[in-house]
């Protein structure tokens, strides 16, 4: 009950006192004038979320010392943390020892003073030119009535005196360090952080070590105990440094020899990781608790690697050498030749990007690895590299090559509607096979090279078409990426998963006429069938649309309206048509009839088929046709001789 009665006096106190002045209702209680400042939010809620209102509002009478949410947002308080009944009752242990049981008015107070706060601990007070603190926090507004006690607005949360032990101990105790402690006990340094020091550490919380992926039981050998050790001992530095004593930029020696570096805004820093919580005391040193694990540098060489690859973006920064990859630095504000910009700056380039910090700083540069092994890397082809596991190709995309690859994403599988688990038999096998190693061409085929209209056989044996305008095609997939090396060849990263062609049945076909490699011809032009063949026109993925249209005679450009007609052009087409009568069968390509794209087909002996056309008795209009015919049937005789 005490306890609940000193949160909910802290909250009140905060909230009238803190800036701007609000004035105190003394015929109202405590919360109820906190809960009217405005500024008291962080103490109210913490109230709440104690269970602590009801008792501040009894008679008391009490006397609050009340931290401004300013104050909160500094010691770094997360009430979403305090879920437990362990932790509710530290939350509880903090707020009573802000309230005493009594009214005490800034006057009454002496330099040197202690009182005996509601949670038991005892609080001291000190008395400069007029200035009131209790412990390092300063009255900034005092005498604030309300119905049941006194408020006096402070600037800083108070925490309650423990009895200090060794660094090791008390982050044992913070219930947020034991992936900390476990890796110290892993990594035998306990006992050097027991020892008499001073030591400042920076403690990273569980969720850090969880966001960094530190797995402690893959570094349980000599080498693993190495890194860790190299890793923690990153985190400590010689002598007690209290974030009083932290300027921008400022740099200090950790214990394993590399330096640290800190910047001071709105909070501090160091390097990428943010002060939480700032001087937690122990008996043999200081701890201030971060959000980030630190990694030590590594010095790295140009013999390092091959590649300048950005670990925020997953791309490669193509053509990049290593002086320019190393020489990515982040700006902010930065003034140059009269000009202010904020912004990601090459120092050997010269050149100015205007992306993210993250991005920025997050160039490397580092040795090309295997197809399968870069896939795996950028985190956009999950659903590839799964593919390939189950189809048992892995192995093979790591083998010596080269191989380029057309890499669908995460998104493309998605939106293409493929299924492993559907495929997990060896029919599915077979089938999965077949599509992944047609995303596989043999050797290494750099964007540079691909041409318009190219064609390139996969591994799977079928082709794959190449179109290059505003970008590069594959087929129907667009490039969105190209170019990513790798030790066994090249990587272009596409938006569609290609489906391989439909194996066609051809079994009825006599004659399979297709488009020839210059696109603006048919491969057969000129066949002769029995009466009865079925010619069948079949073409796939062409870089430009086909079809079959009769004419009435050959040279015509224009189809015969009422003829054989296989529709509008297409890239993909299967025609199929059976001849059952002696004729001789003019065709053109409508899109390319006027380049000459023609065809023709003498069915058994061959005739001038004449369409039949609307009469017409313009005298010698008749025996015109009939001289026509006599001179195509002498032609097609003469093929035939031919």
């Amino acid at each position: 009950m005490n306890a609940r009665l000193a949160l909910v006096a802290l909250i009140t106190t905060a909230m009238l006192l803190a800036p701007p002045v609000v004035i105190a209702d003394d015929t109202q209680d405590i919360p109820t004038n906190a809960q009217n400042t405005g500024v008291h939010d962080s103490l109210v809620a913490a109230l709440a979320h104690a269970g602590l209102v009801d008792d501040l509002q009894a008679q008391g009478p009490f006397t609050v010392f009340a931290p401004t949410d300013d104050a909160f947002a500094a010691a770094g308080i997360d009430l979403s943390t305090f879920d437990t009944d362990e932790e509710n009752a530290t939350l509880v242990d903090i707020l009573t020892y802000h309230v005493y049981v009594g009214s005490v008015e800034a006057a009454q107070v002496t330099d040197g003073m202690t009182a005996t706060m509601l949670n038991g601990d005892d609080a001291t007070f000190s008395v400069s030119n007029g200035v009131v603190m209790i412990d390092d926090a300063t009255v900034t507004s005092a005498d604030v009535m309300a119905s049941n006690g006194i408020i006096h607005v402070i600037d800083k949360v108070l925490m309650p005196p423990a009895d200090l032990v060794d660094i090791p101990t008390v982050a044992q105790g913070t219930g947020i360090h034991d992936s900390l402690v476990a890796a110290v006990i892993q990594a035998e340094l306990l006992s050097t952080l027991q020892g008499e020091g001073p030591f400042t550490v920076f403690a990273p919380t569980d969720d850090a070590f969880a966001a960094a992926g530190v797995d402690l039981a893959a570094l349980e050998n000599d080498e693993g105990k190495a890194a860790l050790t190299d890793i923690l001992l990153y985190h400590v530095v010689s002598g007690t440094v209290p974030s009083s004593a932290v300027t921008d930029g400022m740099v200090a020696a950790a214990v394993n020899g590399d330096d640290l570096t800190f910047t001071v805004g709105n909070g501090v820093m160091v390097h990428d990781a943010n002060v939480v919580l700032a001087d937690v005391m122990a008996s043999n040193g200081i701890i201030h608790v971060i959000d980030k694990v630190l990694i030590p540098p590594v010095p790295v060489t140009e013999a390092d690697g091959d590649i300048c690859y950005n670990m925020y973006t997953h791309t490669i920064a193509a053509g990049a050498s290593f002086d320019e990859c190393m020489a990515y630095a982040y700006y902010e504000n930065y003034e140059m030749n009269g000009q202010t910009f904020t912004g990601c700056y090459n120092l050997v380039t010269h050149t100015l990007t205007m992306v993210s910090q993250a991005e920025c700083e997050a160039y490397m540069w580092t040795p090309a690895v295997d197809i399968a092994m870069t896939a795996q890397a950028t985190t956009i082809h999950n659903s590839l590299v799964a593919a390939l596991a189950q189809a048992e190709l892995v192995s093979t995309l790591q083998g010596d090559g080269p191989f380029t690859v057309f890499a669908p994403t995460d998104d493309a599988f998605t939106e293409a509607g493929i299924d492993l688990a559907a495929l997990d038999n060896e029919e599915g096998k077979a089938l999965l096979t077949d599509i992944l190693l047609y995303h596989v061409v043999s050797g290494a085929v750099p964007s540079s090279a691909v041409t318009d209209g190219m064609v390139a056989a996969a591994v799977n044996e079928d082709d794959l078409s190449f179109s290059v305008g505003e970008g590069v095609m594959v087929n129907d997939a667009n490039v969105v990426l190209a170019d990513v090396p790798a030790s066994n060849g090249v990587i272009h990263v596409i938006d569609k998963v290609l489906m391989p062609p439909a194996e066609v049945d051809t079994s009825e076909c006599d004659v399979i006429i297709g488009i020839d490699d210059s696109g603006l011809a048919y491969d057969k032009p000129y066949v002769e069938v029995d009466v009865g063949a079925t010619v069948c026109w079949i073409w796939n993925d062409e870089s430009m649309a086909h079809n079959v249209a009769q004419i009435a005679m050959e040279g015509d450009t224009s189809r015969y309206m009422s003829g054989v007609y296989s529709g509008e052009s297409m890239t993909n087409v299967d025609f199929r048509y059976t001849f059952d009568v002696d004729q001789t069968f003019n065709y053109i390509c409508e899109p390319h009839a006027t380049s000459g794209m023609a065809g023709q087909i003498v069915v058994g002996e061959g005739s001038i088929v004449e369409p039949e056309e609307e009469s017409n008795n313009t005298p010698g209009f008749s025996a015109g046709i009939a001289a026509l015919a006599v001179i195509g049937a002498l032609m097609i005789a003469g093929r035939r001789l031919r």
